[in-house]
């Protein structure tokens, strides 16, 4: 537990054709639908994945194929350490 302003959250996003629904940054924290918070390191996001952590929240098989990237793109605006 952290406070929000430590965690970054993540969203889940429709996907087409029927495909797990993708998750991505909402870097200014208030985007519509079911979220997940996260610690701003690579070592968190990594237990998440290997726990199962985001189909647990997201209630769901969610893509994550792209999160890792998108964290580190410099146009994030919260700070994400490597």
């Amino acid at each position: 537990m952290s406070p929000r302003d430590q965690l970054v959250r993540l969203v889940r996003e429709p996907a087409p054709d029927g495909a797990a629904p993708r998750v991505r940054p909402d870097p200014t924290g208030s985007a519509v639908g079911r979220g997940a918070w996260l610690h701003p390191d690579t070592s968190c996001l990594d237990l998440a994945l290997r726990r199962g952590g985001f189909a647990r929240s997201f209630r769901g098989a969610v893509d994550t194929g792209l999160l890792a990237r998108d964290l580190e793109n410099p146009d994030f605006t919260r700070t994400w350490n490597r």
